[in-house]
């Protein structure tokens, strides 16, 4: 994953706009508020099926960088390992996925 996706990630956090955490990101979504869902590649087959049942009934896209689950958790600055987060704003999502095309 490049620095600047990480970056965003992380200025995404400081601005209030991520939920971390799969049963977090599975109440907001069945709340509507998630708009992208980053989940690391490393995260187990069980918890990426679950996830992408979610995204697609709830109609959130999914993305999954090539990040380590305990680099998403150093990056953004806990000390557990989360497998995803989810993107709560519109324009962090837009400026996420242009990263992430770019990457």
């Amino acid at each position: 994953m490049s620095d600047k996706l990480k970056g965003m990630l992380g200025l995404a956090m400081r601005a209030g706009k991520l939920i971390i955490g799969t049963e977090q990101v599975c109440l907001a979504m069945a709340k509507g508020r998630v708009m992208l869902l980053v989940v690391s590649a490393e995260a187990s087959d069980q918890t990426k099926k679950k996830l992408r049942n979610k995204c697609e009934f709830y109609g959130v896209k999914m993305i999954t960088p090539d990040i380590e689950i305990g680099e998403l958790g150093r990056m953004l600055g806990k000390t557990y390992a989360p497998a995803c987060v989810g993107v709560t704003d519109e324009n962090f999502t837009r400026a996420v996925l242009k990263l992430a095309e770019d990457t």
